[in-house]
């Protein structure tokens, strides 16, 4: 086997799936990849099923456009792990942590961007679920398919394609300056021959979590230039005949998925913590008598949260209550709204954002809000007490 060439790390990610639950403070963590392609309400529905019985059930919306169950039992029972492949959301056990994959969630639907990438997605999926030796990548490891908007190589990620015409575009690896031109019907194999000598160099994960973490840079020398696009506005409402909504604090309900299914058989999970529902414009009104935010003046369309409270053991507060008290009172503004229970800052947006650090009560929650620049990188400001 090739010697790794990456920074050693003490264990490989430790990432939630279905075959390796995350053990939290409230139980078990459960995380579904739908790979960038329509998840179907039905199924939704069926994973609210499984967390029916707790005090607040809710499906997580993640950064990278994932599905996630918490306070399941843990350890994590055959029912309940029955109960969650039934939804045909764990299409490749062997290969569930692999499919990290976002895309242009609009693409092919509102006529922005140079070509339709819903083909490379399903395509993309495919390939690397049928390649055994990807299934030692490790959890965290993200591939991001850009239709040439700029909205989600505007993000982190691994491996990318950005397309710079209808039939082709430019390969990226991290934050490596250049990339290597493609024309579209060679995208998906060339993501995945270096997907491969990733999982190769790095031993399944093991040393080496992302691409920017080797030691030599990943790939032959870049053969070509991709020019930064600014990242576009992400569209809330309306966009032609289709609708996004957000879900406040990326919580989705029984009443949210309830709704949807009157409107949808699917919808797309956005990296943003919203949903696109195909031809929904029509149906914007009842989407938002169900709780779903449908316009920028929406104060969940800025404000977010951490776990908090009781589901971190790490947090100082109840970060959902607490955002829950400061949604009426949100000042207008900017800049997203992040409230943390501890230092870690888990889930904070990719931009510059608000800091509300383990606020003590709403008034200083609100204090920090009207103190924070509207528009600095990081507007970090914390209410936690002193330590010594």
């Amino acid at each position: 086997m090739t010697a790794p060439t990456s920074p050693a790390r003490e264990a490989a990610d430790a990432c939630p799936g279905i075959a390796r639950p995350f053990s939290a403070a409230d139980g078990s963590i459960v995380r579904l990849r739908p790979a960038a392609q329509p998840v179907p309400v039905g199924a939704l529905s069926q994973l609210l099923d499984v967390v029916a019985g707790q005090d607040d059930p809710a499906i997580q919306l993640t950064s990278r456009a994932a599905l996630q169950l918490r306070g399941l039992p843990d350890p994590l029972t055959a029912d309940v792990r029955a109960a969650i492949i039934a939804t045909g959301l764990v299409p490749t056990p062997s290969h569930e942590l692999v499919r990290n994959l976002v895309s242009s969630p609009l693409s092919g639907l509102d006529g922005g961007g140079r070509c339709d990438v819903r083909p490379l997605v399903a395509a993309l999926d495919e390939a690397l679920c049928s390649e055994p030796a990807l299934s030692r990548l490790g959890g965290r490891f993200l591939f991001a398919l850009d239709d040439g908007r700029g909205d989600v190589v505007g993000e982190t990620f691994d491996l990318a394609f950005l397309a710079t015409a209808p039939d082709r575009g430019v390969v990226l690896a991290g934050s490596r300056p250049g990339g290597w031109a493609v024309p579209l019907d060679e995208a998906v194999p060339t993501l995945v021959g270096l997907a491969l000598e990733f999982a190769e160099r790095t031993r399944g994960g093991a040393t080496a979590w992302h691409v920017d973490e080797l030691t030599e840079p990943l790939g032959p020398v870049p053969t070509a230039t991709a020019t930064p696009t600014p990242a576009p506005a992400r569209p809330l409402g309306a966009v032609a005949e289709h609708a996004v909504v957000a879900v406040p604090l990326g919580l989705l309900r029984r009443r949210h998925v309830d709704a949807l299914a009157r409107v949808a058989d699917s919808v797309r999970v956005t990296p943003w913590r919203s949903l696109v529902v195909e031809q929904g414009a029509a149906h914007l009104a009842a989407l938002e008598a169900a709780g779903l935010a449908t316009h920028d003046g929406s104060p969940w369309h800025r404000l977010h949260a951490c776990t908090g409270l009781p589901g971190c053991a790490r947090s100082a507060v109840d970060t959902r209550a607490m955002a829950a008290e400061l949604a009426p009172e949100l000042p207008a503004g900017v800049l997203p709204v992040h409230v943390s229970g501890c230092e870690r800052r888990c889930g904070t947006p990719s931009t510059a954002y608000v800091d509300v650090l383990a606020p003590r009560s709403l008034d200083d929650a609100l204090a920090v809000i009207h103190a924070a620049p509207h528009a600095s990188p990081h507007a970090a400001a914390s209410t936690a007490p002193e330590t010594a």
